[in-house]
């Protein structure tokens, strides 16, 4: 089912249908547009396609993908942020979330696991054959980012593929090869992100990545969440795009045992489910009914054990370098304006407590003996 782990089956599509030229177009002008302020000046002029007829999931997920950045770019493009987004813009975005089942905001979905192609499609996925098929102002810094994110995706595909044998036969005599994947997935995917620094610069990064990524709950720029001209009278409040809507790292924990205390992470968490694609939604959901590894390893070897161990400490080695990045990328930083705050995170959370906070708790399940 999810050959290529949580990215998606086949190759995202490069560009839209001809019959969708007017978001091709604007997508394709977005960042030179950003640049001379002019997004909303084209967008309030623009003739938004009407994908209601429209089945093709790859389609839709294109389409997503320029709209929710033409909706953000709308939002953020001055210091003036926009209070609503206007009805051509907000009809065609709210009826593409319709269809996928994911709030009308731009999302970790669209952000990474279906913005990218391969610059030889011959050639496996790997960073150094990534190119993103939408930007925000564009750089090196703004791809490198992404494309990070795209490579773990692309990376944890072992460890979810032993998550689907998981499923299928949850039995203590799979325990061992099932951790040894887990193991080995995340040591890649741990190797991909310390690569971050090389060429994504942490002020490159808060000054012109993040600003456009926010959302419109707890954000501190919209305290009365925004307006979707034509679609709804009262304002809406969505979270904006986060690695924590990501499901691998869920998955991880949920096959591990690991349990969050009932707070506000918790509740935050369990909200970042619903900007997750619906499939892997269920995926999550389907793992998290079924018998963890842990309930097992407790009555196994001490050589399980061990390899248990050792995967939680790569899970918690993770958690720790987001942490580290968290803290040099954003909140070191010199803010300037409630525009791009740097003790909130832009899925609207105080992320350096939650952060230490997550990676406390996965240490907090090393067995001990």
């Amino acid at each position: 089912m999810f050959t290529r782990g949580f990215l998606p089956p086949s190759d995202p599509l490069i560009s839209l249908p001809p019959q969708y030229e007017t978001l091709n177009q604007l997508g394709k002008e977005l960042p030179k547009l950003l640049v001379n302020r002019r997004v909303r000046k084209e967008v309030i002029q623009a003739d938004f396609p009407n994908f209601l007829e429209e089945s093709d999931e790859r389609v839709l997920e294109r389409a997503f993908i320029t709209a929710s950045f033409l909706t953000h770019g709308y939002v953020f493009e001055s210091e003036d942020v926009a209070q609503k987004i206007p009805e051509n813009l907000s009809r065609c975005l709210v009826g593409l979330a319709d269809k996928l089942g994911r709030p009308p905001v731009l999302s970790y979905a669209s952000y990474a696991l279906h913005n990218w192609r391969r610059l030889d499609p011959q050639e496996e996925i790997s960073l150094n054959n990534l190119a993103l098929l939408q930007n925000f102002l564009g750089g090196q810094d703004e791809d490198w980012f992404v494309m990070i994110h795209i490579q773990i995706e692309y990376q944890a595909s072992k460890a979810v593929n032993a998550f689907c044998k998981w499923l299928e036969n949850p039995d203590p005599e799979g325990v061992s090869w099932l951790l040894q994947d887990m193991l080995e997935s995340l040591k890649h995917i741990n190797a991909t992100l310390k690569r971050m620094p090389e060429k994504c610069d942490p002020y490159i990064y808060y000054n012109r990545v993040r600003p456009y990524i926010f959302g419109w709950k707890n954000n501190p720029s919209l305290p009365n969440g925004i307006i979707y001209e034509g679609v709804w009278n009262e304002p809406k409040f969505f979270r904006g795009e986060t690695g924590a809507q990501s499901t691998i790292i869920p998955c991880f924990d949920a096959v591990l045992g690991i349990t969050h205390q009932d707070d506000p992470l918790k509740v935050y968490l369990l909200e970042m489910r619903e900007y997750m694609p619906k499939s892997h939604r269920n995926f999550l959901e389907r793992l998290e009914g079924t018998v963890s590894v842990r309930e097992f390893v407790l009555k196994m070897s001490m050589e399980v054990i061990d390899l248990y161990n050792e995967v939680i400490m790569e899970l918690s080695d993770f958690r720790s370098i987001h942490l580290q990045y968290a803290i040099d990328y954003i909140y070191s930083q010199s803010q300037k304006s409630n525009l791009n705050p740097t003790n909130v995170g832009t899925g609207g959370t105080p992320f350096v407590d939650y952060l230490r906070k997550h990676r406390d708790e996965t240490r907090s399940f090393l067995i001990k003996v």
